[in-house]
């Protein structure tokens, strides 16, 4: 299987920063290096290794409290963790541990402490509710939950409902196994690096989540290469880490943040001038955004009271984001200086990148709104939305993945990997994108957020990314109303920007004028308050179209 693998992820005579395609319109991203991609380390000897030679240098700190944590630190904690997990709770190799926390220094401790023992860790979001919480356990079934305090309520009702939990620990006590001396007699499990490492809830906007499962070989090569581009952070770097850590785009900047070792200061929760002080202070270099977050660094007038001069890059991905926000955001923050906006697409059942920008790729920098070339070792292709056919550039269809980064399924649920991967091995995004000359990949919207109007399809995110041009517009969301004659028509949710005296004909002229007919707000406008968004920054138009039945417009 891994001899048949390798043989169409480097296709002969490839080298590194090259991209081809085929004959049949099949994309290939460069080859990934041998001694990357025969590697048999699981997570736990590859971090072992790399934190102890990192050493006593500061690999976070919190914000909120000022308190920090070394390479070594965390190396010597994860050790201690393991030996009370394993001897104390008696977790064993394939045991799933559940984590529910907001972000904290020791996140990392804790999951390099489950892959020491051979454990899965089970990565949940600390704002669910009790039902959603119960949704999540009973697919995964962890062992242990290990919460923070302010989730320890919710933690607990939902396993009062459930057999699979058998101890409750708040990540408080498990902080003060930093202080014990265990870690020389603790000796980590072996195990391949085929083994699962890690569960993530998927976002779940058109349904309720699954656990995307993804095994030691698929997060060691993504960090991997990411580590080998050399180009995407260096252990120079200063890293913003407000992304999730329960989120795979949070766990993919804690493994940068271990691997190369550059230091992350860590933020709990999004507010202002908190955000743009830490920039400021510990004078950041590299953003990790999300596009809720880009549009407030392009219209707040706070980002202007800060010093944001010692940033170099910002890496914005989990959403789609529009071409006007990337260049507002460079101009506005670069202020005269070179910076780079990047985008990256990915979703977390592909190990959470599929594209990104190859800076070794000096003659080939994405034009703003591209999201990058196909990652290392993956192929890619856009196939047509009615015959499946594979599509050559500048044609919009569905993106599709493979490769060995595609995750290993969804968690005890067969019938949706089967779903979403196909019996070829693709994994079929559900996104609408396309690619141009230069194998630059861009991406138009969802399958099922496209707005069909008399047999046209409307992208929402086209129309999202005009109105956020509008100076009075703060943000904007669009979907489908329902219509007997047209089918659905565009309508507009918009958050006025403070004092703004807008009117809804306003807006629609607005977007008439840059649009073609059947892209016109037939729906309307109507203001809110707040788009709804998960914290990926997504937008939910769910809750759109049930705000659109409550109102029975």
């Amino acid at each position: 299987m891994e001899k048949k693998l390798n043989s169409y992820i480097v296709p002969k005579g490839q080298v590194r920063s090259t991209y081809t395609v085929n004959k049949k319109n099949i994309l290939y991203g460069p080859a990934i290096p041998k001694h990357i991609l025969e590697s048999k380390s699981n997570l736990s000897q590859y971090f072992i290794r790399l934190l102890g030679q990192h050493g006593n240098r500061i690999a976070m700190v919190d914000v909120h409290d000022n308190s920090e944590v070394t390479f070594n630190g965390i190396l010597n904690t994860s050790l201690n963790i393991a030996s009370w997990l394993k001897y104390e709770c008696g977790v064993q190799k394939s045991n799933v541990v559940g984590i529910f926390s907001e972000n904290t220094i020791w996140y990392p401790a804790i999951m390099l402490a489950v892959w020491h023992v051979g454990g899965i860790c089970a990565l949940f979001n600390p704002s669910y509710n009790k039902q959603e919480l119960l949704h999540v356990l009973n697919i995964s079934k962890p062992k242990i939950m290990i919460t923070s305090k302010s989730g320890l309520n919710a933690v607990r009702q939902a396993t009062n409902e459930i057999d699979c939990v058998k101890y409750i620990c708040p990540i408080d006590t498990i902080i003060n196994l930093k202080n014990t001396s265990v870690t020389s007699s603790f000796v980590p499990v072996n195990y391949d690096n085929s083994h699962t490492c890690v569960l993530l809830c998927s976002s779940g906007t058109t349904g309720l989540p699954k656990c995307v499962e993804l095994t030691h070989k698929t997060m060691l090569l993504m960090t991997d290469v990411l580590n080998y581009m050399k180009s995407f952070v260096n252990e120079k770097d200063v890293l913003m880490g407000l992304v999730p850590m329960y989120h795979g785009y949070g766990v993919l900047v804690m493994n940068l943040c271990m691997s190369i070792g550059s230091k992350t200061i860590l933020i709990k929760f999004f507010e202002g001038n908190l955000y743009l002080k830490s920039i400021e202070d510990y004078k950041i270099t590299v953003l990790f955004a999300v596009p809720p977050l880009m549009v407030y660094l392009a219209k707040s007038p706070l980002v202007n009271k800060y010093n944001l001069s010692s940033i170099r890059v910002i890496y914005s991905g989990a959403a789609p984001l529009s071409q006007d926000i990337e260049i507002e955001v460079a101009k506005k923050i670069g202020k005269g200086k070179s910076i780079e906006v990047q985008q990256g697409y990915g979703m977390t059942e592909l190990s959470i990148l599929a594209t990104c920008a190859d800076g070794s790729n000096a003659n080939n920098k994405p034009l703003p709104g591209a999201v990058g070339n196909v990652m290392y070792g993956m192929l890619a292709k856009v196939i047509d939305l009615d015959t499946g056919k594979p599509l050559g550039p500048f044609k919009s269809g569905e993106l599709c993945f493979k490769g060995p980064m595609v995750m290993k399924g969804y968690y005890n649920n067969s019938e949706e990997t089967s779903n979403i991967i196909d019996q070829e091995g693709w994994l079929h995004t559900g996104d609408v994108g396309y690619y141009d000359k230069y194998y630059n990949f861009y991406i138009v919207d969802r399958i099922k957020e496209l707005i069909k109007y008399k047999g046209y399809q409307v992208a929402p995110a086209e129309l999202e990314s005009v109105l956020l041009t509008h100076p009075d517009i703060e943000d904007a969301a669009v979907t489908g109303l329902p219509n007997p004659i047209a089918g659905e028509l565009p309508i507009a949710f918009v958050v006025k920007a403070k004092d703004s005296k807008l009117g809804e004909m306003d807006v629609v002229e607005f977007i008439n004028k840059q649009v073609s007919s059947q892209k016109r707000l037939r729906g309307g406008v109507r203001f809110v308050d707040v788009i709804p968004k998960n914290p990926s920054g997504k937008i939910l138009r769910k809750v759109l179209k049930s705000m659109l039945n409550k109102s029975k417009i």
